[in-house]
């Protein structure tokens, strides 16, 4: 993540690692945050794995030509 020097941020639990992690303000997270504080946030590392794996999902179906 980018280095922040200052301005607003959220803290928040990722719904899958249970890890605390700061969305800064200007970012897409921090706007879910403010906007819905006790739903289910993910953390960064978390994000880009469950993208990955529906991906590779994806790619899979069309490889086996399975619906």
């Amino acid at each position: 993540m980018q280095s922040f020097n200052g301005g607003f941020r959220q803290h928040s639990t990722c719904y899958s690692c249970k890890r605390e992690f700061e969305a800064f303000e200007g970012t897409q997270a921090y706007a879910r945050i403010k906007r819905d504080r006790k739903g289910m946030h993910l953390c960064e590392d978390c994000k880009s794995r469950i993208e990955l794996e529906a991906r590779l999902q994806f790619g899979r179906r069309l490889l086996t030509g399975r619906d």
